[in-house]
């Protein structure tokens, strides 16, 4: 973890640009919980930007919205007894969305943030924070949830297979080599973009099964099954595939 003191007369903050609806897929909301009125975190760009993550431990799902991994800069708060020495963040901190001990928490602090310090408070401290983010997105892929009518007939959905089950979250993209910079900075050779040439992330194909090479794959619009990992070399989301299907 890095912190930076900056005088705020030198800070420039950088503001998010308002966008159109989701349905257009030209900017998409992406609020600190699943609901409408909450804080807005970010936006994506496109829909393929998203990065599904698991709603978190004890939470019911919500219909209509899907939770996924976000990273950005926030412009976050963190009580003036949660930082330690040399000005840096104490771990298991809370940062807060605004400067109050009851304000929402966006996220709490590790020892891998980036954190810049630009202005100090007896009470607060306001700090420019680069991470990744638990956030919520709308879904409309789900269809809302049907009323059983009285004496209604059941129909029996068939299982997917547990192959498909067992291989983690679905990604779709297209599948390229990384240039020689980023597989110097990254590790990997590869990685998965979205239709604009944008990385949804880097791809460690060491789970992937033998039975058709990697490379077979390479510059095709797939599905990816995996689980995803950060990567603190190249500071962005490493895909770790399991199972990969070309897309018709």
């Amino acid at each position: 973890m890095r912190a930076v003191i900056i005088l705020p007369t030198l800070l420039l903050l950088a503001t998010l640009s308002g966008g159109v609806s989701a349905l257009a897929q030209e900017s998409i909301n992406v609020r600190i919980h699943p609901d409408p009125n909450s804080t807005l975190i970010g936006k994506l760009s496109s829909l393929s930007l998203a990065v599904t993550a698991d709603w978190p431990k004890n939470t019911k799902p919500v219909s209509g919205w899907r939770p996924i991994h976000y990273r950005g800069d926030f412009l976050v708060y963190l009580d003036s007894q949660d930082i330690g020495k040399n000005f840096l963040p104490i771990p298991g901190s809370r940062y807060l969305i605004s400067p109050r001990s009851d304000a929402d928490i966006l996220t709490i602090a590790t020892d891998l943030d980036k954190a810049e310090i630009i202005s100090i408070d007896p009470r607060f401290f306001h700090i420019n924070l680069e991470t990744i983010v638990l956030g919520y997105i709308r879904d409309y892929s789900a269809p809302p949830t049907p009323k059983t009518k009285p004496n209604a007939v059941r129909t029996e959905v068939p299982k997917q297979p547990k192959s498909v089950i067992d291989s983690g979250q679905s990604f779709e993209g297209i599948l390229v080599s990384a240039s020689y910079l980023e597989s110097t900075r990254s590790g990997y050779k590869f990685k998965l973009i979205n239709s604009d040439n944008e990385t949804i992330a880097y791809v460690d194909h060491s789970k992937l099964s033998d039975t058709e090479p990697l490379t077979n794959f390479v510059n095709t619009r797939l599905t990816a099954w995996g689980t995803i990992d950060d990567n603190t070399n190249e500071n962005s989301i490493v895909l770790r595939i399991k199972m990969l299907r070309k897309k018709n």
